[in-house]
């Protein structure tokens, strides 16, 4: 008589499709065709793949929706195995390989000799998993293994060291307000960033403006955590993202990866740069807000960073040490847990913090795409300046509804001095097009533009 010991129990608990055939309705949740469609095909190579993103961005549910994927085309579930590393008492690289062998045993299957597919979720709790998985492809294993992981920057450390050239990587972020309107049953047309193909969906949806705004509008004020979709009630919904999204991130991805010293200092920081999303900032002066030293504040600041619970942006040049000497701009993970925690700043801010992390997810398709910020001579400001493709794209946030001329010199210096010849700016609603001093300027709203890509 086979006795099932308690982990081997979860372990079963955890793979439904064992016994049914398919994954319960309520792991599934709403698709993100986007994701799915990068993991698919993902899922036809040897390599390892690395799912990432920030706790509860949806990476859970969307390897859920991936084995519904593989069972929706054929692949027997006792083929399909799926590990939540939470599970293990003291996660390590033995708890891992028991786990594996109780799943060949139970469902009589071979990780060598058959096309198995391995979800391993929270993998960056596991003690040298890293090596175990690269001796099962070294060794030409023919499973296909994917793992998830919260903390990105332990992640792209373990594997760069060991795992260079077997294994790839999907970031994911919080919903984009695409998705957060496909979560609400609309759908909205594929856009591109050319002014006169937007033009032409601006004016065909000028009967939902109104609604479309209203959900911008909420979606500016509780972010993009699909959670969101099962609480809907806002005061509940900032109590959870300052207590329990705060202490996750920071303890639990932060604070115990790095073995942070000083975690009031790091929650301090933490809480500093969601009251000041979209401004300049210098270690000196967020050590001395925050009664810290520089080095260490430095430090904290780029533990957040690699976390992805913040993202930096620097100053535009073509010298990598000038670049390194000016001033950084830093933008929150999510404007939704940026409120709850900093306070809500003025409205322009969550709309510039929105356009950058929308920016960020379409540049972070290009091994060399990444964004900065500019200023002229006299301290006019360019937001965001996305190069890639050796191609410089200059938007400027303008969240109004009168611009004039005059308030972009900022943006019309650094399209002047490297030879860009269309701008973008993104407006409250302002919907036109102007030229001025031989720049083409396509004023874009907010909730268009957030389309784009």
């Amino acid at each position: 008589m086979l006795v099932i010991m308690t982990h081997e129990r979860s372990i079963i608990e955890r793979n439904p499709w064992w016994a049914s055939g398919s994954v319960p309705e309520g792991l599934i949740g709403i698709k993100r065709r986007e994701y799915l469609g990068k993991i698919a095909e993902r899922l036809k190579d040897r390599k390892l793949l690395a799912i990432l993103g920030i706790r509860r961005s949806g990476k859970s549910t969307l390897i859920y929706q991936s084995i519904k994927y593989l069972l929706d085309n054929g692949t027997d579930p006792k083929n399909i195995f799926y590990i939540n590393a939470d599970d293990f008492e003291k996660p390590g690289r033995a708890n891992l390989e028991e786990a594996l062998d109780f799943c060949q045993q139970n469902n009589m299957v071979s990780l060598k000799d058959k096309k198995l597919y391995v979800f391993i979720d929270e993998i960056q709790n596991i003690r040298g998993w890293q090596q175990l998985l690269k001796k099962y492809y070294d060794l030409k294993y023919a499973s296909k293994f994917i793992v998830s992981g919260s903390s990105s920057s332990l992640i792209y450390k373990n594997s760069s060291e060991s795992l260079a050239g077997r294994i790839s990587f999907i970031d994911v972020f919080p919903l984009t307000f695409r998705e957060f309107l496909q979560f609400n049953s609309i759908e909205m047309p594929e856009a591109a960033l050319h002014f006169q193909s937007l033009k032409k969906i601006y004016f065909d949806l000028s009967p939902k403006v109104n609604e479309i705004a209203g959900f911008l509008s909420q979606y500016l004020n509780v972010g993009g955590f699909p959670e969101w979709f099962d609480v809907k009630n806002e005061e509940v919904w900032f109590k959870i993202l300052a207590e329990e999204y705060t202490s996750l991130l920071i303890y639990r991805d932060i604070v115990r990866v790095f073995s942070i010293r000083d975690p009031l200092l790091l929650e301090s920081v933490f809480r500093f740069v969601a009251a000041h999303s979209g401004e300049r900032f210098s270690y000196l002066g967020i050590a001395k807000q925050n009664d810290g030293d520089k080095e260490t504040s430095k430090q904290y600041i780029f533990h957040l960073a690699r976390s992805h619970l913040i993202n930096l942006s620097d100053y535009y040049t073509k010298s990598k040490k000038a670049s390194e000497r000016k001033e950084k701009k830093v933008y929150f993970c999510d404007t939704g847990l940026k409120n709850s925690i900093g306070g809500r700043q003025d409205i322009g801010f969550d709309a510039e913090t929105s356009v950058f992390l929308h920016c960020l997810k379409h540049v972070s398709g290009h091994p060399m795409g990444k964004i900065f910020y500019w200023l002229d001579k006299k301290k006019n400001e360019t937001d965001i300046i996305m190069s890639y493709r050796s191609e410089l794209i200059a938007v400027e946030v303008k969240y109004r509804s009168s611009i004039e001329d005059t308030d972009l010199k900022g943006i019309l210096n650094f399209c002047k001095n490297f030879g860009v010849k269309n701008a973008y700016v993104v407006t409250k609603m302002l919907m036109e097009e102007r030229e001025i001093e031989g720049i083409r300027f396509s004023f874009i709203p907010l909730w268009l533009f957030l389309l784009v890509f």
